[in-house]
């Protein structure tokens, strides 16, 4: 014969307050922090809930005088739900471009895993070379489990620009998980 026990609250011995409640639904509140475990595969996630990030940075010099995107840097990931959206975050710390004939200016590119374009950026001016740190965001929703890959490339923005290039300093690309 199964025994079963009724309780609302546990508390632990020798603490003045609860360790765990139940409600009449039967749903758990945790008043305690929990210090270790597993939680297991079938755990829901709440919606903007945070599963995992992936970080890729670089200071290797990328440099191009081409219209056509170059790959500054790459970043992969798995993600855990078919539900979930990746916010993909790309800096570069200096992004410089060289005037040419008539302006100086470069795009920003962030690729999905298949090549197409999530989102671009343009930088610089008409009237002399620049630098500056540049920053671009996008999203994209996988609908897979399968490993991801996603791109941040550069390159001239007109044919006025000589060249656009890193300058040899940090850029980073950074991925985030995010429950739907």
């Amino acid at each position: 014969m199964a025994s079963i026990l009724k309780v609302d609250k546990i508390r632990v011995t020798g603490n003045d307050s609860d360790s765990i409640s139940f409600n009449n639904s039967g749903n758990i509140t945790l008043n305690k922090t929990v210090s270790s475990g597993t939680l297991g595969s079938s755990v829901v996630f709440p919606a903007g809930h945070i599963i995992q990030t992936v970080t890729n940075t670089s200071t290797s010099n990328v440099s191009t005088t081409s219209s056509s995107p170059q790959t500054l840097i790459t970043a992969s990931i798995t993600p855990k739900f078919t539900t979930s959206t990746i916010h993909i975050e790309g800096f570069v710390s200096r992004l410089e471009i060289i005037y040419g004939g008539s302006n100086a200016y470069a795009s920003l590119y962030l690729n999905n895993p298949s090549g197409s374009a999530i989102t671009l950026g343009v930088s610089g001016n008409s009237s002399s070379s620049n630098s500056s740190p540049a920053a671009i965001f996008g999203t994209h929703s996988p609908n897979s489990t399968s490993s991801q890959t996603y791109t941040m490339l550069i390159s001239t923005a007109s044919g006025g620009t000589q060249s656009t290039s890193s300058d040899g300093q940090r850029y980073t690309i950074k991925l985030t998980e995010v429950a739907q």
